[in-house]
């Protein structure tokens, strides 16, 4: 099972601490971050050379995305906004990856892990395998701190023409302001429905142990099959948890 997100049901996350309940995650991709979907593309809902978002951070949208090009054939692309320090602006730098035909119809999982610090790069994985790495090496990239992060769309809250809504299903995603490899990455993916990264809260809706090395770096941990009709359960219990998008309503 999935949770199919497109035009009628899009999900984001508020980055900011709401009611004192829950933490502030605008930040998390600042630094060294690693970002994981596994993630459905709906390839004949693409229009051919629209990109489509399946995670984004709004503002000049970075993230994951798929396109298909004029061959009917999809792309999935990784993507981050540079600046440019001689001309002082923001230019987009992007990685492209052709998704074969024998996994298109398939849950793939899509990696992008930052090393901010030493490297300057993006690395960029396909089910398990590096695609490519997007350089920042002697710049700076763009930091989306006060940004939404968004399932299923570049932004809604821009122009119409902007907003790259495309049709997907999703069955986990997580993001966490650490750089892990992947051993560290399947480990997780593998074990987080274990008593000894989660327990049981009720009715099969687990949550992350205190004790847990990684608890707090994570902006967030979802299951999209476990969910209700307005948002998403967080495993991390922060209270960022992905909701539906509602027109002139994103704060109830």
């Amino acid at each position: 099972m999935s949770l199919r997100i497109n035009k009628d049901s899009i999900f984001f996350i508020l980055p900011e601490d709401r009611y004192s309940v829950s933490a502030r995650i605008d930040g998390h991709m600042s630094n060294d971050f690693t970002l994981y979907l596994k993630v459905k593309v709906n390839s004949e809902f693409l229009e051919i050379g629209k990109e489509n978002y399946m995670f984004s951070r709004n503002g000049m949208h970075s993230g994951i995305s798929v396109f298909k090009d004029t061959n009917n054939e999809c792309h999935a692309v990784y993507s981050w906004w540079v600046l440019d320090k001689k001309s002082g602006k923001y230019e987009y730098t992007s990685v492209s990856h052709k998704i074969e035909n024998e996994d298109i119809n398939n849950l793939n999982e899509y990696v992008m892990v930052c090393d901010n610090s030493i490297n300057n790069e993006i690395k960029c994985y396909f089910n398990n395998v590096l695609v490519g790495s997007i350089s920042f090496k002697g710049t700076e990239r763009k930091r989306y701190e006060g940004a939404f992060y968004w399932f299923g769309c570049g932004s809604m809250i821009c122009e119409e023409e902007h907003r790259q809504i495309g049709d997907f299903d999703y069955d986990t995603a997580f993001l966490l302001n650490k750089q892990l490899d992947l051993s560290e990455i399947d480990d997780i993916v593998e074990n987080y429905k274990s008593n000894e990264y989660t327990y049981e809260l009720f009715d099969g809706l687990r949550k992350f142990h205190g004790h847990y090395p990684l608890k707090d770096n994570f902006a967030f941990f979802c299951n999209f099959n476990q969910c209700t009709r307005y948002k998403i359960w967080d495993m991390t219990f922060s209270g960022n948890y992905p909701q539906i998008y509602i027109e002139d309503n994103i704060y109830f």
